[in-house]
């Protein structure tokens, strides 16, 4: 019955958070209300959050082009946590949310099919799927999976990026700007940006990403028929995009060489002790498949 406060509390939270998250706040307020007006009747009708002047947004252009992608490397090679590192790059090499990466399972991980399964994407269970994985994300998760174990014993058993939450996995993925300039959402944008340099379509991008297809036609298309072949080559189409980027710094640049030189890649995949109640029956596949 006091709009005006919810108006009050808006300005605020723009204050002391900023516009994007007092927008966000007063989206989901308007949403619930709306919610619990369908079985209570004795609700005012207007909508509280009718009261508010909502902050002007932006679309947030920080994504990364080719030329930027060396010197995000650098930053990366030098992040004190393996697991992290890895975390990131796989973010900025499949395009998706930081939030459904953090929950990816050992079992997730199909390597005879070579696709990794998003169990809990936006939008709930009902929206999972499959995202094929390029070479260089194969390796990424090799390197995580060993880390993990390393680092985080117990909770590596459950999780492919443990940490020391309480959930067991990585529960807050960003960085120091300072340290690393681009993750999160950064990292989703560049990967669409060097999925359009690549080649790459806006529709196979947008099903990489799990998007949304507008349109009619879209309903026709079955994506889980494209995953092992087309998609898998669009998918390679941007890793090898985003590692050409880097070219001759992994083997003049010593952290990079260390972390992903050619024979670095090689003693990793070695030094897997991976036992077949996590990965399965692909275990020994696991060097062919990379």
């Amino acid at each position: 019955m006091d709009p005006a406060r919810v108006a009050k509390k808006h300005d605020y939270i723009t204050k002391e958070n900023g516009p994007y998250i007092a927008n966000g706040c007063m989206r989901t307020l308007r949403a619930i209300y709306n919610h619990a007006r369908k079985t209570n009747r004795l609700l005012p009708p207007d909508n509280p959050a009718d009261a508010v002047d909502w902050n002007e947004e932006k679309r947030r252009d920080t994504g990364m082009g080719a030329s930027d992608l060396t010197e995000w490397f650098r930053e990366l090679a030098a992040l004190e946590n393996p697991v992290r590192r890895e975390f990131h790059l796989l973010t900025l090499l499949c395009g998706s949310r930081t939030t459904a990466l953090q929950q990816v399972k050992p079992s997730h991980v199909d390597f005879r099919r070579r696709t990794l399964h998003i169990e809990k994407p936006k939008g709930g269970r009902k929206r999972a799927f499959d995202i094929p994985l390029s070479r260089e994300m194969i390796l990424c998760l090799i390197r995580a999976i060993r880390f993990g174990r390393q680092m985080y014993p117990l909770q590596s058993r459950k999780w492919i990026f443990p940490g020391d939450s309480a959930s067991g996995h990585l529960a807050e993925t960003k960085e120091d700007r300072d340290t690393l300039s681009k993750w999160g959402n950064d990292l989703r944008q560049t990967f669409r940006t060097i999925a359009t340099a690549a080649g790459v379509s806006e529709f196979d991008a947008k099903l990489l990403m799990n998007h949304s297809i507008p349109g009619v036609n879209a309903g026709y298309v079955t994506r889980h028929k494209l995953l092992e072949d087309h998609l898998r080559s669009q998918q390679q189409a941007i890793s090898t995009a985003v590692f050409s980027a880097i070219g001759k710094m992994l083997t003049k640049d010593a952290a990079l060489r260390d972390w992903l030189g050619r024979c670095a890649s090689r003693c990793v995949i070695g030094g897997q002790q991976m036992k077949r109640g996590d990965l399965g029956e692909d275990q020994d596949r696991i060097p062919h498949a990379a």
